[in-house]
């Protein structure tokens, strides 16, 4: 598995304490819950919560980790992970085409734009209210907005996806 520059031996196995990875020669304690019906997850690594957003595809997994994407890459059918050729990962960089995610839990206010726009970085794409605040989210990168996946007035999860962009 690559880790950043690193690239990194891994190992998964389930035992009667549950699932560990070994990472090079360390082993790491994890337990792994999906949240709803959604591609929000809930991991916990020797007792420190993350929650990440996984989507599988062909051959893998594509997985946002905060603002951060990464694809994931299985070998056969075991739980090997294939590091990415640098080619990939450098293209990987500035991907393409990228989510935005719901930050927390709350109620869309406002959408500002709809599919086929075109948006500059920091363009408030929606508004977002949780908690009696108005968030704004905005765009992190020029791009086009290809999909809108949410309404005004719906209730979203953290981590849900709400729109789609590409490239400019």
């Amino acid at each position: 598995m690559r880790l950043g520059d690193a690239l990194r031996e891994m190992e998964v196995e389930e035992g009667p304490e549950g699932v560990r990875v070994r990472v090079d020669d360390r082993w790491h304690t994890i337990s792994l819950k999906q949240i709803g019906h959604t591609g929000l997850y809930s991991l916990i690594v020797d007792d420190h919560p993350y929650e990440f957003f996984a989507e599988q595809r062909s051959g893998g997994f594509d997985i946002v980790i905060g603002s951060r994407a990464y694809s994931v890459l299985l070998e056969g059918r075991g739980r090997r992970v294939t590091p990415l050729p640098a080619a990939a990962l450098e293209a990987e960089a500035q991907p393409a085409e990228w989510l935005v995610l719901s930050p927390m839990m709350g109620v869309v206010r406002q959408i500002n734009v709809s599919a086929g726009d075109t948006v500059k970085a920091g363009d408030v794409l929606l508004v977002l209210e949780a908690m009696k605040m108005n968030n704004d989210l905005k765009a992190q990168r020029s791009g086009r907005v290809e999909e809108v996946y949410v309404s005004l007035g719906e209730r979203v999860e953290g981590g849900r996806p709400l729109l789609r962009l590409t490239q400019d």
